[in-house]
């Protein structure tokens, strides 16, 4: 009952603190497509990178942060569900460690991406077309890590949406937001896995319920810790 406290308060607080890094990357993103004009996205965040690296920057540290945000917030889970659900929070945690993978792709921004921005901004014309074609390779890579992390968050959330029903400590309207963000999620994976064209416009309704799922899911673990804190006293006045 006390680690189950001292994990609800965390996460009470945490989710809280999730959506900094969406912030980020919406800042980064917007300033370096801004920059890059009609350049294809492949070579979107190179070409402006090399005008302002300073977003290039932000843009790594924003994947990186966002990233390593799930990995605690899935670890916590982990923590505040294995005693109810001991197999399925073991997955939990090991979906968490997963993260490790797409987190490689902000590593890259920050080395790799601003490495070769920095080349194409000095090349010689000739020589920024190879570097064009390196960069093609580069995105790919990067893409590919964040498609292990579209089907990481789909099945974690999942499996949270699965335990939380079961416990019965997460309002529904909660775990609805939350199953759009997985679902979203899940079919990008398998546009990009199978070929077919994925609606954007369903992008900014899976940052919409990921990020109401996570304030609103500080509320309820914030109100399901302070009913804790109320119960505790009153047993040992029992």
């Amino acid at each position: 009952m006390k680690e189950e406290a001292l994990w609800l308060k965390f996460l009470s607080r945490w989710m809280f603190l999730m959506p900094i890094p969406v912030l980020l990357l919406f800042t980064a993103v917007g300033s370096l497509i801004s920059v890059s004009g009609d350049t294809p996205m492949g070579l979107a965040y190179m070409v402006a990178g090399s005008e302002k690296p300073f977003f290039l920057r932000l843009l790594g540290l924003a994947l990186t942060l966002l990233w390593g945000s799930v990995i605690v917030f899935f670890l916590a889970l982990a923590r505040l569900y294995r005693h109810q659900h001991p197999l399925q929070s073991t997955f939990l945690g090991a979906l968490a460690v997963g993260f490790i993978i797409p987190m490689s792709a902000g590593n890259a921004q920050w080395t790799i991406g601003l490495d070769m921005a920095k080349r194409y901004g000095e090349a010689a014309p000739e020589t920024q077309e190879m570097i064009r074609q390196i960069q093609m390779t580069v995105f790919q890579f990067v893409e590919s890590r964040i498609d292990m992390a579209n089907l990481l968050w789909g099945v974690g959330i999942l499996l949270f949406i699965s335990i939380a029903r079961s416990v019965k400590n997460v309002p529904t309207y909660i775990l609805v937001l939350y199953f759009i963000s997985a679902l979203i999620m899940l079919t990008v994976f398998v546009s990009h896995i199978v070929g077919f064209t994925f609606p954007f416009v369903l992008i900014p309704v899976y940052w919409l319920a990921t990020l109401a799922g996570h304030i609103s899911l500080g509320f309820a673990f914030a109100k399901q810790a302070k009913m804790n804190r109320s119960i505790v006293p009153a047993e040992v006045s029992a």
